[in-house]
């Protein structure tokens, strides 16, 4: 009987051993669930953190984006007035460019007459073309010397009569006395 008894004390020594065995495989696969769950809770808390931050965030940015739109409206506003005001601007620089093309045209076409028809004696065009000196100045209009017209060039040393084929791209009227004094000497075709 004592064989049967020390089975049953082995028995129970060995019951009593599994069971504590198992109680430790089993607290420690609950620690490493517990410890899993416990990193998974801190993280889960340490991303609602950055969510809370990042709508803090956004909630600055919007107010920020708020208090700028009537900033951006009135810089909106002067853009638009500004571009009206360039167009303006504009139209008016071609009409003032049509103009000063009509205006040489006139100018082109009062020196074509005067080169071809001028006579001696008075001035061949009353009006000036904005400075040029086409026009014959009134203290060279007087006395005998100064009553008689004769033309210089732009680049020339020589003084002409009218009709001189040197004076096909300029002639400038001035009196014979005038052309003198300022050293001209009379044109060796044409004699001034």
């Amino acid at each position: 009987m004592d064989g049967k008894k020390f089975d049953k004390n082995t028995l129970k020594t060995l019951v009593i051993a599994a069971s504590l065995l198992l109680n430790c495989i089993l607290g420690g696969a609950s620690y490493t669930y517990y410890h899993h769950l416990a990193e998974q809770m801190n993280e889960t808390a340490s991303l609602q953190s950055q969510v809370s931050h990042l709508e803090d965030s956004v909630s600055d940015l919007q107010a920020q984006a708020d208090e700028s739109q009537p900033t951006i409206d009135d810089l909106k506003a002067q853009v638009a007035s500004l571009t009206e005001e360039k167009n303006g601007l504009q139209t008016q620089v071609d009409t003032l460019t049509s103009q000063k093309a009509d205006l040489q045209k006139q100018v082109d076409t009062l020196k074509a007459g005067a080169s071809s028809g001028s006579s001696s004696g008075s001035s061949s065009g009353g009006s000036s073309s904005g400075g040029s000196s086409a026009s014959v100045p009134a203290a060279y209009s007087s006395s005998d010397d100064q009553s008689e017209t004769v033309y210089v060039t732009d680049t020339g040393s020589k003084y002409h009569s009218a009709g001189c084929r040197y004076l096909k791209k300029s002639q400038i009227p001035m009196s014979l006395s005038e052309a003198k004094r300022q050293g001209y000497t009379a044109c060796s075709v044409c004699g001034g």
